[in-house]
Parts: structure tokens; sequence; C-alpha cells
């Protein structure tokens, strides 16, 4: 056999190799709905409110820390720091005033179980999960660079949905995601949305069903992510489906997912995502407001 011919073979035998690796993935990733998906319709019934009347945070219904011990308490040190960020979470710095939660930044160093900080801030995890529904906060963002809001939902199983993270030196923009944190992968939108969202009050809301995830902005949806992928795994255009076989996006949360809101202000440093160190003109002390957070599920039909 002539060497042209030997390598001619290899070639053929590794193009096949790789054809049949490739099906056998897609396979895998395949999934048959027993029913036609459908989005469900915007019919909702109020399952949690808080409208921030009191004068102080209800205790019973948040908590100011990441309760990610064996135990639930706040005795580690990313329970206040949220990792490589360059903030510590104090429960002085939220405020709630006429009806207005604050949680305040203020330029000042911190340290908590060892770990040093050169700014305090402030977030809010809710003690109780919740599942497929609408989840709407009205809020309005800090201005200035190194700020990093964020109104976010992380699950129990697998989940992280973002309503929006911001990187405050475009404050024209914003970011919404789906994470699978077990795989490591997500999908993600960055929404140029074309008004200072520092200057004024805007809903960000999000509505999760058994078929799709979509956000809104103001109540303007802004992206949709899909259960179901196309057959090369992208996002389909219409998240509707007939009753057939499908390539399941790895990233959407498993339908009993629960998922706690959270909302929170990051402080960047040199290498955190969505913004960098406050300069020199970030005026501190600085805050993110929230005028009311609500969480909706499906009208039960009679």
């Amino acid at each position: 056999m002539s060497k042209m011919k030997i390598i001619r073979r290899i070639l053929s035998l590794l193009v096949l190799l790789f054809v049949t690796a490739s099906c056998s993935t897609i396979a895998q990733q395949r999934t048959v709905t027993t029913k036609s998906a459908k989005a469900f319709n915007s019919e909702w019934t109020l399952v949690f409110g808080d409208e921030f009347n009191d004068t102080t945070l209800n205790k019973e219904v948040w908590l100011t820390y990441f309760p990610y011990t064996h135990d639930g308490s706040d005795q580690c040190a990313f329970c206040r720091t949220h990792g490589d960020e360059n903030q510590v979470f104090l429960d002085r710095n939220i405020v709630i005033r006429d009806g207005i939660l604050n949680i305040v930044a203020k330029h000042e160093k911190a340290e908590w179980m060892g770990e040093h900080r050169n700014f305090t801030s402030g977030m809010i995890h809710a003690r109780k999960a919740y599942g497929h529904g609408r989840y709407e906060v009205r809020s309005k963002l800090p201005a200035g660079e190194g700020f990093w809001p964020g109104i976010w939902t992380f699950g129990q199983i697998s989940a992280e949905v973002d309503l929006m993270e911001a990187g405050m030196q475009n404050p024209e923009r914003f970011h919404t995601s789906v994470h699978n944190w077990l795989i490591k992968k997500m999908k993600h939108k960055r929404i140029n949305i074309g008004v200072d969202l520092s200057e004024d009050f805007h809903v960000y809301a999000m509505e999760w069903d058994e078929n799709s995830i979509r956000f809104f902005f103001d109540d303007i949806q802004v992206w949709e992510l899909c259960r179901y992928a196309t057959r090369r795994g992208n996002n389909p255009k219409k998240c509707n489906v007939r009753r057939a076989s499908y390539i399941q996006q790895p990233v959407f949360p498993p339908d009993d997912e629960k998922l706690f809101l959270i909302i929170g202000m990051g402080i960047g440093n040199e290498t955190t995502p969505f913004t960098s160190t406050p300069k020199e003109t970030t005026l501190f002390p600085n805050q993110l407001q929230v005028d009311y957070i609500r969480i909706y599920e499906k009208k039960k039909s009679n």
C-alpha cells in the first residue's frame, strides 16, 4: 500500500470517529417532550411582596449575608465578602427611609474573618425560595465607576438567574444571565437600554415557566431563553414547540428548582467582572435603592 493511500485511510478514520462522537454527544443532549410546550399567560397571583414601609429590614424575611455555611450562619469569609471583591457587607449599610430600601456603599476600610477590604456595602438574601413565576424589582442604580449592583436568584439544585447586573461605568446598559453552576455553563445577554439607569427607578423582572425564561425592563421584554434549543444548540426565535425530539439547553433550570432572591451592591477591583476599582471621581457614600420586591405565581384556573 502506498504512503498516500495510508494517509487517506487514516484521515477517513479520523473523520468517521469525529462524526460518531458528535452524533453521540447530540443524542445524549436530546429530550422528548410529552406534550406541546407553550408559555403560560400572564395572569398572576402575588405570593410575596416587600414594600419597605417599616423603618427597619424584616429579618424574618431577609438575611444580610450569604448563608452558605453548614449551619446557615455568616461565619465564613465568603459570607460577607462574596469572594474576591472589594467590600465587606455590613448590616448597618442597609437603611430603610420613606418606603425605600437603601443599600449603601461607603469608602471605609473593613475586615471580616481575616479578609481586609477598602469599602463597605450591603446586600439582602431571601430566607424563602420560590419556583416558577414572575420575579419583579423596582430599583434605582448608583452612579459611578466601581459600583456593581445586582438583582439575581440562586437555586438549591443548579441554577442562577440574573435579572440585572451592571457595571456603572456604563450606566445605560445591564446584563441578564442564566447559569448552571454545577456544569459551569451560562447563557448571557447584554442589554443596551439607552437611558441612564442611575437617574430614575425602573422595573427589572423575570418570568420563568416550564418552557422559557423571559426578561423585562419596564414591562418590555428584552430577552427570552428557551428550554429547547435548535438542532445546532442555538436559542430559537420562539419557545413554543410541538411534541417532538429536541436538544435541551443545559443551563435551563430543572422544573423542581427553587430560587432565592438576592439584591446587593458589589464594589469592583482590578479582577472583578463588569467593573473595576472606583475612581477618584466616584462619589461616596452612594446607594442602590429598591422601591419594592414582588414575586408572583401563575394564577390557577378554576
